[in-house]
């Protein structure tokens, strides 16, 4: 009796264990979900949605989920990646997320053009970046607009082209200026906020809008932002190292480059060519060397190749091309047209925020420098016939 009483005693204390592990692993079941988005996205019937993760160095698809026939979705993570996150229709239609541990985040719009007309909520971080998205998209279509009317005056044989390319490039000039001067804004207001490290990789065609070697402070800014407010993002350590790397480089900027003036010796530079190799003037050394600042979106300075070509090959002159381009194929199909192709042509894509550009002090188009043999300057002009005379004399 005393067994079997043993054996009941044992089973009812067994009972309630196995009740508080039941309760136990569904509470831990129902806490294993970290992250949730959901929504509706309006035109987007029964589609692949992407959820990639934007690494340092990389970009990691981490879910994909496919809408309903009404468009609603709803992701569920377990565990959140680096923070930053983009929910992706296709590459035209894409919302970024900034994400943290429990947030529910609810996201609704339209498809296509889910870019401008999505809604956001359950996250501050996240509505941030779609009002610096939004405030950015405006200069993007305002560009592509001009862009629209270019290609539609040309074939106008009563449209002054030139001034229409001179009257665009100063409007885009300032609608540049009003962007960074937007971002640096942004990033003093929102200091504490993850999203001002999103705020200095931001661009306006295909130009970025904030450069690290024009904006080193405001790079620091962030830099020690992040440290202070959100130390565990994995984005500082990358950010640490491009702004040590770029404080080196302009340490070395400032002992070897002096002010640019006649009889000041020339800045050296490295940019690659369109195979790809590095040009230096350097490499120059020894022989006359003209150096062209020119673009493919100038008129003038494209027209004036053809006296360069000329003069170059009468008397016997290195010249090194420096388009402030930011369209390769552009870039190219000009060289091309021009018959420049023995020219070291070069370019970084930088257009006005090139370090070259920002060195020769080249504020207007086209600019030519006469360089003699010992690397010293004989000339500084905007005139090509000022150097033709120069050359000639």
């Amino acid at each position: 009796m005393k067994f079997k009483n043993s054996i009941l005693l044992k089973s009812l204390l067994v009972l309630p264990l196995l009740i508080v592990l039941l309760l136990t692993e569904s509470c831990n079941n129902s806490s294993d979900v970290n992250l949730v988005i959901e929504g509706k996205i309006d035109g987007c019937s029964e589609r692949t949605l992407v959820l990639e993760s934007l690494m340092p160095n990389r970009v990691d698809t981490i879910k994909t989920v496919k809408t309903d026939a009404d468009g609603n979705f709803k992701i569920e993570l377990d565990s959140l990646p680096g923070g930053f996150l983009r929910l992706k229709v296709d590459h035209n239609n894409g919302v970024f997320i900034f994400a943290r541990k429990g947030d529910v985040i609810s996201v609704n719009g339209n498809y296509p053009g889910l870019v401008k007309t999505y809604t956001l909520s359950g996250s501050k971080d996240s509505e941030l970046l779609r009002q610096m998205n939004l405030r950015l998209i405006e200069s993007s279509d305002h560009l592509n607009i001009m862009k629209d009317k270019i290609i539609e005056s040309s074939s106008d044989p009563n449209c002054n082209i030139d001034s229409l390319y001179e009257a665009s490039n100063e409007i885009a000039r300032q609608l540049y200026e009003s962007d960074k001067q937007y971002l640096k804004d942004f990033i003093n207001e929102n200091a504490k906020s993850p999203v001002i490290y999103m705020a200095l990789y931001q661009y306006i065609g295909t130009s970025p809008i904030l450069m690290i070697e024009n904006d080193l402070e405001t790079f620091k800014f962030v830099l020690n932002s992040l440290k202070e407010n959100n130390p565990e993002l994995p984005h500082i350590a990358l950010l640490e190292s491009v702004i040590s790397k770029e404080e080196l480089r302009q340490q070395q900027l400032n002992r070897d480059y002096v002010d640019v003036s006649i009889g000041a010796e020339a800045p050296d530079f490295s940019l690659q060519n369109t195979e790809g190799k590095k040009v230096s003037l350097s490499a120059y050394l020894g022989t006359k060397t003209i150096i062209v600042f020119w673009s493919s979106w100038n008129k003038t300075s494209v027209d004036n190749l053809k006296y360069i070509k000329d003069l170059a090959a009468r008397e016997d002159i290195n010249v090194i091309a420096i388009a402030l381009d930011t369209n390769r194929e552009k870039w190219e199909a000009a060289i091309k047209s021009s018959e420049i192709g023995e020219f070291q042509n070069i370019c970084d894509f930088k257009s006005w925020e090139s370090s070259v550009v920002k060195i020769y002090g080249v504020r207007s188009l086209p600019a030519y420098v006469l360089v003699n043999e010992e690397s010293v300057i004989d000339l500084l002009t905007d005139d090509v016939f000022i150097l033709k005379d120069k050359i000639e004399d």
